[in-house]
């Protein structure tokens, strides 16, 4: 069991499955900021990622070329499967801090299943 003290003075108690997960988690962020902004760095970039997979769940806080504020994202109820040499992610929910984003989500990503390419494969399999 590790405790911590927080900013109150009280001790908390975590048991080791809770750090380990938070660890992995931590570990899952870096490589999705990191994948997203070298993919992607052209849109702009995640300045900001956290990572639950205890409840599914992911936030991205991105700050994109043109916009003066950062848009954030929310994912829950993600579903990651493997089949065969495949691994997919299909995204429960998601929504954003602006209203067509999360309308264009809508559209174009919740519920459906995506085919992930083999470098991110590697690396989302963690989040099952």
């Amino acid at each position: 069991m590790i405790c911590y003290r927080s900013s109150a003075e009280t001790t908390h108690q975590l048991g080791i499955n809770d750090f380990l997960r938070g660890s992995k988690d931590a570990m899952i962020a870096a490589g999705v900021r990191s994948f997203f902004n070298s993919k992607y760095g052209r849109f702009g970039q995640i300045s900001d990622v956290s990572v639950d997979t205890s409840k599914r769940e992911i936030r991205v806080r991105l700050e994109l070329i043109g916009e003066s504020t950062p848009i954030e994202i929310q994912v829950t109820n993600y579903v990651i499967q493997q089949h065969d040499t495949r691994t997919t992610l299909m995204i429960g929910d998601a929504i954003a801090s602006r209203e067509w984003i999360t309308e264009l989500l809508r559209e174009l990503v919740i519920g459906r299943t995506f085919v992930l390419p083999e470098r991110a494969a590697g690396m989302v399999k963690f989040l099952m």
